[in-house]
């Protein structure tokens, strides 16, 4: 039966991927959970496996084209019957069988991230297990539940937050049915495999990890669109009963386990697993490459006359070979995903905007002693006030001065945008990359109303939680190193944004006060601001101005009240 696979939802938000790979061709026998193709987002690049052994009739994109979520990218002539891919649409009603297979019990319902067994009631009762949410990841925490045993779920209704150290998903129930039982409390660490809850449901399932009830229905060719937790969860492990797969493929290892075993050559049956049920993580291939023994070198052949007598004097002493394991000499890799959407994203705004710098020094004496009047205060309030709140009231302030730093360009209608609301891009350091989350209408906010939405901003998007609505709509950017080091940069605009702001770390020097008894010298802190500007919208005159009142502004902290 042929199956047409559609590129799945591979994550909240995301409409559509770039084929990176194809790691088969057309014509080629995969089997069950084998990789297929890498598939790269803004979010993440994966490895999609198969749903099913058979062959590959067609691959229906190349490399580097970008397709919609939905869209067929492959088609797969299976052995049987073809397993259903879920969508948010409406699968194929099953197929009622004569005589339903006993069920096996549920610890052997299969290797993938689900086993479904026979019910009393005549349906299935379903164990779903912690998929593999993320290349690299080998547990997850259980955020929160969102559901209760008892409940009625539908399909794809949220069932639970989980984090891991990447990110936090929503998982959502593959079925529609009552949840028999919770496998973990809020706050417990889990592994990939984990049986996190039991869902009864009304009738058969079609899963696609481990082997499918004898009573499941064949599915229609045009299947819809499976949740990639699912897929990628089924590719944590290969059924042992697959037919015509290599050794490798029967040994229960996560996805990058598997991938970086073939790009080393390391045969994964000689790896041991330190995951659950003897699970192979990445790890354990890295460990396993790391303490393979060298070649020994082959003994030289023995050699006679003056050659001989050469040899027998004494050599001088050798340098001692620098020994690398595979892979450490060079790490290549490979340059997708966030990393390469923010590179997309500076490479168009330096070369769309010619950008200028303009620098600044601020004396913060007095902005510090107010941040630690400040930070009591908002203690008692549960904010946690930082130097930030008060520089981007700062900079809201010195935008409706100077509005011409407050613009975008609309390039379609040719005309230069000026923005009477301020809303600030901050852009923030995360595992994920530079992300720039935007808080809205600081204008018209106070100081501790500012800290409180940026500290709440800034976690989720720490946390990978970040909504999409709040990376987007900035009207100025504000770029800040100063807690890890540098005393000046030259910081690359937020495009399209006009402008964007450089702070820089806090300085203790000596500097000349002036007093009504003359000038004298005592120890004061210091910081720098650069400011970039879109050249083709405002001139230096107008950074410079938008600086002077800034710095004016934050040397006299008293004047952010008014």
């Amino acid at each position: 039966m042929a199956l047409q696979f559609k590129l799945p939802d591979i994550g909240e938000g995301v409409a559509e991927g770039e084929i990176v790979k194809w790691l088969v061709k057309e014509g080629d026998s995969v089997a069950e959970h084998q990789a297929v193709v890498e598939v790269m987002t803004d979010k993440a690049t994966v490895e999609i496996p198969s749903p099913a052994a058979g062959k590959i009739l067609s691959l229906k994109a190349k490399p580097g084209d970008v397709v919609a979520v939905g869209s067929v990218i492959f088609e797969l002539e299976t052995t049987g019957a073809a397993p259903a891919q879920k969508s948010h649409g409406h699968a194929p009603a099953p197929t009622p069988a004569p005589a339903p297979a006993p069920a096996k019990p549920a610890a052997h319902a299969g290797h993938g991230a689900h086993g479904a067994a026979a019910s009393a009631g005549g349906g299935a009762r379903l164990d779903f297990k912690l998929p593999d949410i993320g290349e690299g990841v080998a547990e997850g925490e259980i955020v929160k539940w969102l559901v209760k045993v008892g409940d009625t779920v539908s399909e794809h209704q949220a069932v639970v937050e989980v984090m891991t150290d990447k990110a936090t998903v929503e998982i959502p129930a593959p079925a529609a049915g009552k949840i028999v039982a919770l496998g973990a409390q809020a706050g417990e660490v889990v592994a990939v495999g984990t049986v996190i809850f039991v869902l009864e449901t009304a009738g058969a399932v079609t899963m696609k990890s481990g082997h499918a009830p004898a009573h499941a229905a064949p599915a229609a060719a045009a299947a819809a669109t499976a949740p990639v937790r699912e897929l990628v969860g089924a590719a944590a492990a290969t059924s042992s009963a697959a037919t015509g797969s290599s050794a490798a493929d029967k040994v229960l290892a996560v996805p990058s386990a598997r991938r970086i075993a073939r790009e080393m050559g390391v045969d994964l049956g000689r790896v041991r697993g330190s995951g659950r049920n003897g699970v192979v993580r990445r790890a354990d291939v890295e460990a396993f490459v790391r303490s393979a023994p060298a070649a020994t070198p082959a003994p030289a052949p023995a050699r006679t006359g003056a050659a001989s007598a050469a040899q027998a004097a004494p050599a001088k002493p050798a340098a001692a070979p620098v020994s690398f394991a595979p892979g450490e000499r060079e790490t290549r890799i490979p340059f997708r995903g966030v990393r390469r959407k923010i590179s997309e994203a500076m490479v168009r705004s330096k070369f769309t905007a010619p950008h200028f710098t303009v620098v600044e020094e601020v004396d913060v004496t007095e902005l510090v002693r107010l941040r630690e009047t400040a930070k009591g205060f908002g203690a008692e309030q549960g904010v946690k006030v930082t130097f930030m709140p008060f520089i981007m009231k700062a900079v809201a302030l010195a935008l409706a001065k100077h509005p011409m730093l407050n613009a975008h360009l609309d390039e379609q209608a040719q005309e230069l945008v000026r923005y009477g609301y301020v809303n600030l891009g901050i852009a923030m350091d995360t595992e994920q990359g530079l992300i720039v989350p935007v808080v809205k209408e600081v204008q018209a906010k106070g100081i501790l109303q500012i800290a409180a939405e940026l500290n709440e901003l800034a976690e989720r998007t720490r946390a990978g939680k970040v909504k999409p609505d709040e990376l987007k709509g900035s009207t100025f950017s504000i770029t800040n190193a100063g807690n890890i080091g540098g005393i000046l940069a030259t910081p690359i605009i937020n495009f399209p944004d006009v402008a964007i702001l450089g702070v820089h770390r806090i300085m203790k020097r000596p500097g000349v006060v002036e007093t009504p008894q003359g000038d004298k010298i005592e120890v004061r802190q210091y910081m720098n601001f650069s400011c970039s500007v879109d050249h083709r919208l405002a001139d230096g005159a107008d950074g410079a101005r938008f600086l002077v009142y800034l710095k004016k502004l934050l040397e006299n902290p008293g004047l952010l009240a008014l």
